[in-house]
């Protein structure tokens, strides 16, 4: 087990020496245009200048705050969506087909809709964020619950448990691992969508700040961004993964 993920590891870092040794040939001997690929001492002295700033941590504070709240609410109403579209058969066959639908729809069409609506504060970005992350979420937790073995149900009501003892202790349980897996997909989609909004039409944010960069051709400040973005996504990912863990364990 040791040697497999120390070569994994090591996998890892041979793919990120090939990746910068890539980056600093092609800034030099390659004479890639510095407008398309700067150096990477300009883009770390971009970085530490971009973190350095006091209105970065304003447009960090920004950005996590969309991501988390749209996260929890596309989590709350999709569980629940799901939930209640499986207690029958026939909710179950009117709601599956929509819900899909409205997973594989292209979402971004609709983000003028809610510009005109909400306009171009932090609120259209949340509430894009829980539509987009809202659907993987009820279709996922939808399939789960139905999937749950009728023996199961069968045996805990054979012992004396209520409906609502039922649905807590066997059927979420149960349904767990489908649900986990759309609160994965909707929190990614939380991030893209509520980073793209940004981009798209905001005041404040990580990803106003980045088209702002790109559109004035910052283009160290462009890359120092991006870092950032990666930086809070995976603290992101990482917690949502530990939390999903934790939720699987108990």
């Amino acid at each position: 087990m040791r040697a497999e993920l120390t070569k994994v590891w090591a996998l890892r870092a041979a793919l990120g020496v090939a990746l910068f040794g890539s980056w600093v040939y092609a800034t030099g001997p390659g004479e890639v245009s510095p407008v398309l690929l700067p150096r990477l001492e300009l883009v770390w002295r971009a970085l530490v200048g971009f973190v350095q700033e006091s209105k970065t941590w304003e447009h960090v504070g920004v950005t996590l705050f969309e991501i988390g709240i749209a996260f929890l609410g596309s989590i709350v109403a999709g569980i629940l969506v799901g939930f209640a579209c499986s207690r029958t058969p026939l909710r179950a066959k009117v709601s599956e087909p929509l819900l899909a639908w409205g997973y594989m729809a292209p979402l971004v069409l609709f983000y003028p809709l809610f510009i005109l609506w909400f306009g171009v504060g932090i609120w259209s970005k949340i509430l894009y964020g829980v539509v987009s992350g809202f659907f993987p979420i009820a279709f996922n937790s939808l399939r789960g619950f139905q999937a749950v073995d009728e023996r199961y149900l069968r045996v805990a009501r054979a012992f004396g448990a209520s409906p609502g003892q039922t649905d807590r202790l066997v059927k979420v349980r149960a349904a767990l691992p489908m649900v986990l897996a759309g609160v994965r997909i909707g929190a990614a989609l939380n991030i893209i969508t509520v980073i793209l909004a940004e981009m798209l039409a905001a005041e404040r944010g990580l990803g106003y700040e980045l088209a702002y960069a790109s559109q004035t051709l910052q283009v160290p400040r462009v890359f120092a961004i991006i870092v950032v973005l990666l930086c809070v996504v995976a603290l992101l990912q990482l917690l949502i993964q530990r939390f999903a863990k934790t939720r699987h364990e108990a």
